[in-house]
């Protein structure tokens, strides 16, 4: 079909000359822009032929990095990234229209939840208010720590008797914000529908001049300075592209001491390109808790893997 013949020729304009081509199948396979680049350096490819991808079927994948750096998925997602816009519009214009996947409709004027109250500001004759702070000092979450972060708490509507954590755009707009239960719910957290990918937590206090930690969840944020939760073990590929743009020192990597295996994965991600020899690792004891360093993390526990 002349749109498959169109998307080849785009492929090769973004990847440079293909290694296999199998027009029958769909399948043609290029260097790993991944591979080369971001994590051996290289600009001119590394000859392997690794990124596989299916123009029939719409889906790519490198057979080398796809567990650490999440090299597969829909093509779109690929061109995305390293295509620039001309070759994306002309792209869109071509693909067959599955290629097109349909996405959630997120909400764009996220607000806080109804009821909500910054935890500072509460009658201290509110028992929820009372019940909310003793939760939060058996965390070792301080009244300080409550105000910087402007943590609040409802008691009403869908988010009723949790704790409220916001983070707000370098612009000061609201866009996200996590909800932890301080009752004994079964539902601990209780988050909005957003798109993950463009959610840079704590974004409008980071210092980008000054070393990033990157941390897992929000209650880890609040024990070292400048620190991004990851609301997970895996970087987005929009935090990626922000920290790659953005860092100037180096990221250091501090996940809980049961997941090193996610931490060395981290730390392939991103150790590559301009973020080479700027990723570091704390190595944490297996039952630490990153809320007992209070912001005090050992010289000699701050790694600078081999790669």
């Amino acid at each position: 079909m002349e749109e498959y013949q169109l998307i080849v020729e785009i492929l090769e304009e973004i990847f440079g000359g293909s290694h296999q081509h199998y027009p029958n199948k769909g399948q043609i396979s290029f260097d790993c822009p991944v591979c080369s680049y971001d994590i051996k350096g290289l600009d001119d490819g590394d000859g392997k032929g690794n990124l596989e991808i299916n123009y029939q079927m719409g889906v790519y994948k490198c057979w080398a990095c796809t567990e650490t750096h999440d090299t597969h998925g829909h093509i779109l997602k690929l061109i995305r990234k390293w295509g620039d816009t001309i070759q994306l519009r002309n792209f869109e214009l071509v693909c067959p229209d599955e290629f097109l996947p349909t996405t959630k409709h997120y909400n764009a004027n996220l607000q806080l939840p109804y009821g909500f109250v910054k935890l500072d500001e509460a009658s201290p004759y509110d028992l929820n208010a009372k019940q909310a702070l003793n939760y939060l000092r058996k965390r070792n979450i301080d009244k300080e720590l409550i105000k910087k972060y402007g943590i609040g708490f409802t008691t009403q509507g869908e988010y009723k008797f949790r704790i409220i954590v916001p983070t707000y755009t370098s612009e000061g707009k609201l866009q996200y914000f996590v909800g932890r239960s301080y009752t004994n719910s079964k539902l601990k957290y209780k988050n909005p529908e957003q798109e993950k990918s463009k959610i840079i937590f704590n974004e409008e206090k980071i210092d980008w001049e000054k070393d990033i930690f990157l941390v897992e969840g929000v209650f880890d944020m609040f024990f070292l300075n400048n620190s991004i939760p990851l609301l997970g073990k895996v970087v987005t590929d929009g935090l990626w592209e922000t920290l790659y743009d953005n860092a100037k020192a180096n990221i250091i990597i501090c996940l809980d001491g049961d997941a090193w295996a996610d931490a060395v994965k981290l730390f392939d991600k991103l150790n590559g390109g301009k973020l080479r020899g700027r990723i570091r690792v704390v190595k944490m004891p297996l039952n630490a808790d990153i809320a007992q360093l209070r912001g005090e993390i050992k010289e000699e526990n701050i790694l600078q893997l081999e790669k």
